[in-house]
């Protein structure tokens, strides 16, 4: 299969599209500012210093001092916004749930809905990775499809290795086939106001021990994941229709309009309003 240039951004640079990856440079920009809602996750090799004033998900602007070497990762369905007069050139890799959720699975870990890492850490093997993708690029995508998925998987298992999300074998859970009967009747009863009692009756456990042992397999609390679950189906009616934002909140299990725009922007950085008219726009 030929690499093709299936997505337009970033648009400086060059870039070589498998399937639902991308591997490509973008060049330094005079006068950034940007604001988006990406609809794809991406990790960003930062190959020169810049300074610049940004925003990710929930966090406040703030101003910060990239390096080369360091990195940037912002998850697919999150908010961002960045202001710089000039930014630096990066290497990045595009990727869908598909390759993350297969690395959760090697690493035996379970990601948040919206966790974003905080503004720009040095990964340790960074230069490594930027050797690999230029070499990679600068082949025009020698190795094919192969290639492209073994150097996206390792990239993406490192950065998730990276957030210290280990998978802790001394602990008990409670099984991947309970906690999809669990996600399975969260999702078809998403609209009702979900009780401890009934989610623990499903997975076959006392409530005292529920909550323990569903954040050792998910990472966070029976009431943060129903909540990010609900938020996500948010997102998705906005993204698809035009029901007005009190309907959606209804239609989500949110007890309020503005429970579910608090909700909203706590976990997206932004308002259903100004989500739906970035994402149409």
């Amino acid at each position: 299969m030929n690499a093709q240039k299936q997505i337009p951004w970033p648009r400086d640079g060059k870039s070589l599209t498998y399937g639902d990856l991308t591997f490509g440079y973008a060049a330094p920009v005079e006068n950034l500012e940007t604001e988006s809602v990406l609809p794809f996750s991406i990790i960003a090799l930062h190959q020169n210093s810049f300074t610049a004033d940004a925003a990710l998900g929930s966090r406040k602007e703030q101003r910060v001092s990239v390096q080369a070497g360091d990195f940037s990762y912002i998850p697919k369905g999150v908010w961002q916004s960045t202001r710089a007069k000039k930014s630096g050139g990066y290497l990045y890799l595009v990727f869908d749930d598909t390759l993350r959720k297969s690395c959760e699975e090697q690493l035996g870990i379970s990601e948040p809905l919206f966790d974003p890492i905080d503004f720009h850490p040095k990964l340790e093997r960074s230069p490594q990775y930027s050797a690999l993708i230029n070499d990679f690029l600068g082949s025009d995508g020698l190795g094919g499809r192969m290639r492209s998925e073994a150097l996206a998987s390792l990239l993406v298992c490192e950065i998730l290795h990276f957030r210290g999300a280990e998978h802790e074998n001394v602990r008990i859970g409670l099984g991947k086939s309970k906690i999809a009967r669990i996600t399975e009747y969260i999702d078809e009863h998403t609209e009702e106001q979900l009780s401890l009692a009934t989610l623990a009756q499903i997975a076959g456990v006392s409530v005292f021990h529920f909550a323990r042992m569903f954040k050792i397999d998910t990472g966070m609390t029976p009431h943060k994941f129903v909540l990010q679950h609900r938020v996500n189906k948010a997102r998705e009616m906005l993204e698809k229709g035009d029901k007005a934002v009190a309907e959606i909140a209804y239609d989500v299990g949110f007890s309020s309009q503005s429970h579910m725009i608090s909700s909203f922007k706590r976990y997206v950085g932004t308002s259903p309003g100004r989500y739906r008219k970035i994402i149409k726009h």
